[in-house]
């Protein structure tokens, strides 16, 4: 092998999915928390297969997050909150 691993670790991560429906579009992403993003989760879209990472301060920048995860126009104010409710400053907790 080629490859030269540096650093590795294995981690539990809490993941959840959220399938999101507005009046016009369907929604499916998946948001992850890892303890290397300095508090960002992981936001995915299974409609773009991108990935970001977000927090509730990114959420003014719709126009860098909205277009990559495939997020209409006229669904970018209810993300915005969805957004903010979901991305908490700490990780979601297991409840079970």
């Amino acid at each position: 092998m080629k490859l030269e691993i540096v650093a590795e670790q294995v981690e539990r991560q809490p993941v959840h999915y959220f399938c999101l429906l507005s009046p016009h579009h369907r929604y499916d992403l998946t948001i992850g928390y890892s303890e290397h993003f300095f508090g960002k989760a992981m936001v995915t879209s299974m409609q773009t297969g991108k990935m970001m990472l977000l927090c509730q301060e990114d959420m003014l920048d719709d126009h860098i997050w909205a277009e990559k995860l495939g997020i209409e126009a006229e669904d970018v104010l209810e993300f915005q909150d969805f957004f903010r409710f979901v991305l908490q400053r700490s990780p979601f907790q297991e409840q079970y």
